[in-house]
């Protein structure tokens, strides 16, 4: 599957997960990026039309304009109404669009969201790996460094948590892949020290004014990798 076939399967459907597709996402990081922004784009879409307007809104509208029409000819009346309609039209669709809404109360809740719904595009066997500068050109957004590699580094790639610009990486684990986040912190996100599911468990460090948020399945021994991240990453205020 070529590039431009790629997109345009993509723009069509952003949940398309064909063999074709998913064969593209497996051989190159590229396209893992791509599809990743436009799966956010999607939800954000998705999220952002499903804001309710207040239920009170069209009933203070209309009030509004009963009492202007009071003083005005009728046909002028019915041309307010009209206009007063188009408004609220207009409002609910730019404040749905407008509004945002932190869909997770805990890191936790949102780190194992967000790692369950890119499970499908990475695995142990991928043979792409990430370089360490290419590693540290991300990381200066984040004032951060890493000063050598944690381990096998499959992608790295900026997302959005909880609608804040992230860092998202993914290493090769025991069994299957370690996922990492560098995520700036938030006044909307409860933090806590470590937290696990039925599969998954989870440790977090805390850097300066950046969360690093460790994900691994329940044999992975994280603690090692928050020793890793405590000795190799540098991150300044």
């Amino acid at each position: 599957m070529d590039d431009l076939q790629f997109r345009r399967s993509l723009y069509a459907d952003p949940n398309n997960r064909d063999n074709d597709l998913i064969e593209a996402l497996s051989k190159d990081p590229q396209k893992q990026k791509f599809a990743h922004e436009v799966s956010i784009l999607e939800d954000k879409i998705f999220n952002a039309l499903n804001v309710p307007v207040p239920d009170d809104l069209a009933k203070k509208l209309l009030l509004k304009q009963t009492f202007a029409s009071h003083k005005q000819h009728k046909r002028k009346t019915r041309i307010q109404l009209a206009l007063a309609a188009s408004v609220a039209i207009t409002f609910g669709i730019t404040f749905s669009l407008m509004q945002f809404s932190h869909t997770y109360k805990t890191i936790s809740d949102y780190a194992i969201a967000h790692v369950n719904h890119e499970a499908e595009y990475f695995n142990n066997d991928i043979k792409t790996r990430v370089s360490l500068t290419k590693l540290n050109q991300k990381m200066s957004a984040f004032n951060g460094v890493f000063l050598e590699q944690l381990g096998e580094l499959i992608a790295a790639n900026y997302c959005r948590f909880d609608g804040t610009k992230s860092l998202h990486l993914v290493f090769k684990g025991q069994s299957t892949p370690v996922n990492i986040f560098i995520v700036p912190k938030s006044e909307y996100l409860k933090v806590g020290d470590h937290f696990e599911n039925e599969h998954m468990q989870g440790l977090v460090n805390n850097f300066y004014n950046n969360n690093i948020i460790i994900v691994g399945d329940k044999n992975e021994p994280l603690k090692k990798w928050q020793a890793q991240i405590s000795q190799k990453v540098r991150i300044s205020t």
